[in-house]
Formats: structure tokens, sequence, C-alpha cells
């Protein structure tokens, strides 16, 4: 498939969120989640790390809280990678306020979001694209002896689809 083909075809974020109930029953999903491990490159992780508990949820509204719910992991607990990848293990709380800010940030047809750019809402809109996907997965378990879920954020453009 070439880039152009890529283009045409509408990529599965491109939309996300569709509708507010999805995001609150996904956010429901995460808090249910013990673990989850999210691969990203460290550039989003920082990203995240700083965004999520000091986001606004508009222009003229109040800051919003979730710095009670987002919290960071242990630095020592987070996997780095030769080739600037990291996994990151979340909580499901904190998992659950990344797909809020990812969310909020977006503007949504009864709530406009001037407070952030463009480029801050696409990042939103992979990142919470990519949990909601690993979150259709998600099924309450007791057997400990499962692997941990992980969120992959790593798309990858193939060599053949590569400019020169």
């Amino acid at each position: 498939m070439g880039i152009e083909s890529l283009f045409r075809k509408k990529l599965p974020y491109a939309d996300w969120p569709k509708e507010s109930e999805n995001v609150t029953s996904d956010m429901a999903k995460a808090a249910g989640v013990g673990v989850a491990r999210v691969r990203c490159h460290r550039n989003t992780w920082a990203y995240l790390a700083q965004e999520v508990p000091n986001h606004r949820m508009g222009a003229d509204k109040p800051m919003e809280v979730v710095d009670n719910v987002f919290r960071l992991p242990a630095e020592e607990d987070i996997t780095t990678e030769t080739d600037g990848m990291v996994t990151v293990p979340l909580a499901g709380s904190t998992l659950a306020s990344v797909l809020h800010f990812c969310a909020n940030i977006q503007d949504w047809p009864h709530y406009p979001n001037h407070a952030y750019n463009e480029l801050d809402k696409a990042v939103g809109r992979r990142v919470g694209a990519a949990i909601s996907q690993a979150l259709q997965n998600v099924v309450p378990s007791a057997d400990t002896s499962e692997p941990t879920a992980v969120v992959y954020l790593d798309d990858k453009i193939t060599a053949k689809d590569a400019t020169a």
C-alpha cells in the first residue's frame, strides 16, 4: 500500500472520539485496569506527562483538576529502549485520566475547546484512539498470571513508502 492510498483510506483515529458516551465508557474500563503499559516515543510520553495533569478545559473555563488521579510512574519503572521508545506502566486511573485529557482537548460540537492548537488535538486523537482500541479487549479477570495489556503508539512508515 503506497502512501497515497493511505491518505485515501480513513485511518482508525481520524474521527476519534465519535461519541462522548464512548469516551465515558472507555474511561470506566480504563479505571478498572490494574496496570497497562504504554509503548511510545519518549517525546510523546514527555508531552503527556507534562500536559495531562495541567490541562485546561477551554480558554474560558477554570483549570480542570486531574492531578488527583494522574500519577507519574517512578522513573525506574519506565523502560527505555535504544531507539527512543519507552514503555511506561500506568495504573488504570492514570490511563483513564490520559483518555479524559485526549477527549477534552478536542473540539466537540457542544463544547468547543480553543485552549489547544491543532497539533495538540492531533496527538490527543492518536493517543486516545490507541487507548480506546486497546480497551476493546478488556475483560474482568482475577487471574494474575495473564499478561499486562500494552497500548502501542508506534505506527511505522514502511521502507517501500519512504521517500528518497
